[in-house]
């Protein structure tokens, strides 16, 4: 078993394709502005556009190596674009943004709603009093949450850093009474037998504990969208998206 988040190219290979979200982010930092804070920024996938538009962006990242993968990306940028090593439970950063956002399901990495309440907290702390707070996440399905936990279910394959076809298959558990999945993705490589085993855990957060969650640590919820052209939240939504201020 591998850590996902221990191999940044990989990370990148596996998510070319996610660019979907991008015009909706860049949007939302033309209606509110910088400096922008992104919270578990990754490789750098959003910083990259967001600094490209020539924003003010500072991400933190719990792991080390994907921190020092996207600082080498975004060196051309290090005059206004910066990435720490830091935890989105409990950071100081001893400034106030006008944009914090949480993109591509990240939150669902905190896999306790305390541990959600404690980013909250950090959140509003660091949030100026006209600024957004945008959090993008899918919405738990089901039909995925409860698969045969014993079957590989197969993906749409990719190409890794070198060029080489794999295809990958997912093995799914899902615990309802902690609402958290245990993921393993196994990536075999074109021509061989032996896949790379990839482990990870997911929070399954549900809209009414996102709306109890943000509103006990104050925040006002602007507006609820179902996907990226911000159609209304609906109960045929496959994403919940919330862009919140200060009360």
């Amino acid at each position: 078993m591998k850590d996902i988040y221990s191999n940044p190219a990989f990370y990148d290979a596996f998510n070319y394709q996610k660019i979907n979200d991008i015009e909706f982010i860049l949007k939302r930092a033309g209606v509110i502005g910088d400096p922008i804070l992104e919270l578990a920024s990754g490789t750098g996938r959003l910083a990259l556009p967001l600094l490209e538009n020539g924003y003010d962006y500072t991400g933190i990242d719990t792991s080390k190596k994907f921190v020092e993968w996207a600082q080498i990306k975004l060196a051309p940028y290090k005059d206004r674009g910066r990435v720490l090593v830091g935890d989105m439970r409990k950071f100081n950063l001893g400034k106030e943004f006008k944009f914090i956002l949480l993109g591509f399901n990240s939150i669902q990495h905190l896999l306790t709603n305390e541990d959600i309440a404690d980013c909250f907290a950090c959140v509003y702390a660091h949030l100026h009093n006209d600024g957004e707070f945008l959090i993008d996440l899918f919405i738990p399905q089901t039909i995925y949450l409860h698969r045969d936990p014993d079957k590989l279910y197969y993906l749409e394959g990719y190409r890794d850093e070198n060029g080489r076809k794999l295809k990958i298959a997912e093995m799914t558990r899902y615990d309802p009474k902690t609402q958290i999945s245990h993921i393993e993705w196994y990536h075999t490589r074109e021509g061989e037998n032996k896949p790379d085993i990839y482990e990870f855990d997911m929070h399954m957060i549900y809209p009414d504990t996102m709306d109890r969650l943000l509103t006990d640590v104050g925040f006002v919820i602007k507006h609820k969208f179902g996907d990226y052209n911000e159609s209304a939240l609906n109960p045929e939504s496959h994403l919940q998206i919330y862009l919140c201020g200060k009360r």
